[in-house]
């Protein structure tokens, strides 16, 4: 498989409005560095238009500019970054790789997560958002989906928190294997089934208790009526890998769907929804 790296000349309050943008076309490899960054995309899903998208969007920013592509050979975009990631203690979660020698306080709950391509270590704002979150959420017992489970952080962090069983789905290849390991080394594989694929994954009959998404705006905006359609009543969804510019477009959305939302968090530029679905009959949740 061949991907393009695109150079990015970008002062750095852009690059995260640049990065959920880039996402919204398939793009999910992204180095950061202080006036400039490295974004990659699959060559097969890339066409002219998504060029033009791009030369659009560089064009509103005077000090922001891009090379032409560049085509490489698939590899593992972590690889050299990866052994400087240190550990994280976001809420109540100690997130760190394996090869860390960090030890979790005794009020701390430890998630050790090795990344490969996949999105979700908890360097990003989103994923310690939807981590912050998950401790404030009723987890005993409960079953919990997790769509674009990338590293299986989410999935993990939901068992480690007391919820029974999680299933966890993602079309990249990469996040699959990456989140199968990780259950392992967590040990909770037996509570954890991971999928390769999108919403079909997930059987028409299943619901949930519990339903976690942290992609990007237009796939939330796309199966936000899935998410809810899976989650039983008086179940609670938790979304980011959002913008604070989206939380119109989501409100409107949420409108639509038989939710009451709950909480709304923010993180520099990114937000979370937190929303209870409800009996629309009895209008109780």
């Amino acid at each position: 498989m061949k991907y393009l790296k695109f150079n990015f000349t970008i002062p750095e309050h852009l690059q995260e409005y640049f990065i959920a943008e880039l996402m919204d076309l398939d793009f999910y490899g992204f180095e950061q560095f202080d006036e400039r960054m490295e974004a990659y995309v699959e060559q097969r899903r890339y066409n002219d238009s998504h060029r033009e998208f791009i030369e659009q969007l560089v064009s509103i920013f005077p000090d922001v500019s891009f090379s032409e592509e560049e085509e490489i050979e698939e590899q593992n975009w972590n690889q050299t970054w990866e052994q400087s990631i240190q550990p994280q203690r976001i809420g109540r979660f100690l997130v760190k790789p394996t090869w860390s020698s960090e030890v979790a306080s005794d009020d701390q709950i430890l998630l050790e997560i090795d990344p490969k391509m996949s999105f979700g270590t908890g360097y990003h704002p989103t994923t310690r958002l939807i981590l912050r979150e998950l401790g404030k959420m009723p987890l005993k017992g409960k079953k919990v989906m997790d769509a674009g489970t990338g590293t299986g952080i989410l999935a993990i962090a939901a068992i480690k928190l007391g919820a029974a069983y999680a299933i966890g789905f993602d079309t990249d290849p990469w996040s699959k294997d990456n989140a199968f390991e990780n259950t392992l080394i967590n040990d909770v594989q037996d509570r954890i089934v991971i999928r390769f694929g999108g919403i079909e994954q997930v059987s028409p009959e299943d619901l949930f208790d519990i339903s976690l998404a942290n992609i990007n705006r237009n796939v939330i905006l796309e199966i936000i009526p899935f998410l809810v359609a899976h989650t039983n009543i008086g179940g609670q969804i938790c979304i980011s890998g959002l913008l604070y510019s989206d939380e119109d477009i989501i409100r409107a959305k949420l409108s639509d769907q038989p939710v009451n939302i709950l909480n709304v968090e923010r993180e520099e530029e990114w937000i979370l929804f937190r929303f209870e679905k409800i009996d629309t009959i009895s209008g109780l949740s």
